[in-house]
This record gives C-alpha cells, structure tokens and sequence, in this order.
C-alpha cells in the first residue's frame, strides 16, 4: 500500500471522531450529456463516441468541514463520476491549520495545483464551459498527498495569495498501453495569484522525479536493444526517476460584462526520454447578456519530441540495425491538436446554470476531424 491512502484516513478519522463539531455540508451536481455528430474521424473524444452518454460530464460531490478547534479544521470532499461508474472517492481529505489569519498549513489529501481552476475543477458552475479547455487541462490525476501552505496578503489594491507545496502521487492510470502506475516522487512547487478588481494573474512552477511502469509490448524491444549493444537507447525507452518540470501562467478579464482568459503551460523533461515536452495554450472570450453568457474558445496543444538517442544506433550499415533504429524512433511521438469551441451558459436559477457547447476538434498530424455537442446543467448547493 502505497502512502496516501493513510493521510486522508487520518483526515477523515480526526474529522469524524470529533462528534461535537459544528459539521458544514456543501456540494455540487453537474448532469451532461454528449456525441460526437460526426465520428467517421474522430471516434473519441472526452469520453464521447457516436452515441449519446451522459458519462462523462455528470459529477456529484458532497464537500464537509468540520472545526476541530480554533486553529485547525477538518475538510473532506467525496465525489462520483460517471465516467468511473459512479464510485465514490475522497477527492479531499485534510486538516488545515490557521496560523493567522492570513497564513494556513493543509495536510492531508489535496487537489494537485497545476492550473487557474484547479481548486474548483470539478465544480461546473464557476466557469462558462461544460468542461475547461480539454488539451490545456489534459492531466491524468486531479489529487496529491502531501502538505501545501497559503499565505494571503495586500499590496496596495493588489489581492495576492502565495501558495507552496510538496507531496507524491502514485496510482495506477489507465492508457492506451494498459493500466500503468505512475509515480511522482518529490512533488514540489509554488503558485502565486494576485487579482485587482477585474483583473487576475496566475504563476506557477511544479518539480518532481517522475516514474512510468513500462508497458508490456515494449519489453521485447528494451531486451532487443539491450542484447544488440544498445544499452543507452533501451535506457531511454525506459521512464525511470525522470526530471521533470511544469510550468503554468494565467490572465482572466472580467470588465464591463466582457469576460477574457487566457492560460498557457509548459511541461518539460530531462535526458534522454520517450516523454515529449509539451506547450498548451488556451484563449477564451465571451460576453454577458444579463442571465445569458456566450463565449469562444481556441485550444492547442503541441509536443516536442526529441529522439536523437537513436543516434547511438548507427544508419545505413545493415537492414536489421535500420529495423531497429526505425523501431526505437517510433516510440516517440509527434502530437498536435486544436479545439475550437463556442457555447451558451444561461443562470436560470439561483445557483444554477445551462450549458450548451459544441467542440470542434482536429488532429493536426493526421488531418482527422470531429464534432462534438454537448449540454449540461451544473448546481450548486
């Protein structure tokens, strides 16, 4: 067992055991559904294929605190998704400790804090789409174990919350290659948000040792090289307590019912990899008509492979040591894609907002195009 599951044991634990603390209950639902219109292409997306699914965009989640004293108190949020058949998990479970009044130490089970909206990633309502810019968002774990501290303070009209954090992921996730464990080993950054009236700015920087279980159809490749004389090459076919580093920065506008975001995030690796740096960026506008928002999105992403440890492989002295060469080179690969997105939010009711969005979607490599429309309603309560 690895050890994040005791940290937010201990969180819930302490948080339960106290039966005399005031509880506080909050929560939210989002309920979508969604297709691709035209999936002779694209055949997935989001979860999405040629059939209507209400999977992938229904979420509910029940968040409660509870003080355990003057200076600490207790936080856990359960959540089900759809798109895990509605398993419960405990999306967060710390203790937050209150130096003063504008300095907190959390510890516990903690929402992994790479973009502007990572604190409320799940809860549809505070943002226009049904769902944040899917290349620039795309991480494949929303939670860490760890420890985070957050300093807020004044400068002048300027609002600035100071946030440092150190932790570790280690689960398995679910690829094209089969069910991997990932492992990120010294999780540590800083993130700095400073807001004035409508403007805000987001900074960030995350460090950490990443690890990637092989996948099983590449082993017989590894050993090839490895056998062949290549050690170097087979090394780098394998993710191993790699360096590595994510950069984030943000703008969003709110100005005269005119709304402008803007989010941009570089993730980099170190050595020889088959992990390919990547640069996302994501420009939103839209415009309140009263109870009714509209807004456009473009999203891109793009990697920058880098296979020159093939080199060690000499070319053009015999047919098997070409095969080998052209095998190793196309486990890296070349990644480009751009969404382009246009949807209407309309707040109905108190606390509670319709969405309509339609999402086209194009890999630049391959030429592949495809559509999707979805609807949802998000609530909070």
């Amino acid at each position: 067992m690895n050890w994040r599951r005791p940290l937010s044991i201990i969180a819930f634990c302490l948080m339960a055991s106290n039966a005399m603390a005031e509880l506080n209950f909050n929560g939210f639902l989002s309920v979508g559904a969604g297709a691709l219109v035209d999936d002779d292409e694209v055949t997935e997306y989001e979860g999405f294929d040629g059939d209507w699914s209400t999977d992938p965009d229904t979420v509910f989640a029940l968040q409660l605190s509870a003080p355990i004293s003057d200076k600490v108190t207790a936080t856990g949020q359960l959540i089900a998704r759809g798109q895990d058949d509605y398993s419960v998990e405990a999306e967060w479970a710390y203790l937050a400790y209150a130096v003063n009044e504008n300095w907190d130490v959390r510890v516990g089970r903690l929402r992994a804090p790479f973009f502007l909206y990572s604190d409320f990633l799940d809860v549809g309502y505070t943002y226009p789409w049904i769902r944040p810019p899917s290349r620039t968002y795309r991480i494949p774990f929303s939670s860490v174990e760890g420890m985070d501290t957050l300093y807020r303070s004044n400068f002048g009209d300027w609002d600035s919350t100071l946030q440092a954090f150190y932790g570790r992921f280690n689960d398995d996730l679910d690829t094209a290659a089969g069910s991997l464990e990932l492992d990120l080993v010294g999780f540590t950054g800083i993130n700095w948000t400073v807001n004035k009236d409508w403007l805000t700015m987001r900074f960030g920087m995350t460090d950490s040792e990443l690890s990637l279980d092989t996948p099983a159809a590449l082993q017989p490749l590894i050993d090839g090289l490895t056998l062949a004389g290549f050690p170097t090459v087979a090394e780098a076919l394998v993710t191993d307590d790699l360096g590595s580093r994510f950069y984030s920065a943000a703008i969003a506008i709110d100005y005269n019912d005119w709304l402008l975001t803007t989010e941009g995030t570089w993730a980099i690796y170190d050595g020889d990899n088959t992990l390919s740096d990547t640069d996302t960026v994501y420009v939103m506008v839209g415009r309140r008509f009263g109870a009714v928002t509209v807004h456009a999105s473009y999203d891109h992403s793009e990697t920058d492979p880098d296979s020159d440890f093939v080199n060690a492989i000499p070319a053009g002295v015999a047919p098997a040591l070409d095969g080998l060469r052209a095998a190793a080179a196309s486990v890296v690969t070349t990644d480009e894609f751009t969404d382009v997105t246009i949807g209407l939010r309309y707040d109905f009711a108190p606390s509670t907002a319709f969405k309509f969005d339609v999402t086209r979607t194009e890999d630049e490599v391959t030429g592949d195009k495809g559509t999707l429309v979805s609807f949802a309603f998000d609530l909070v309560f």
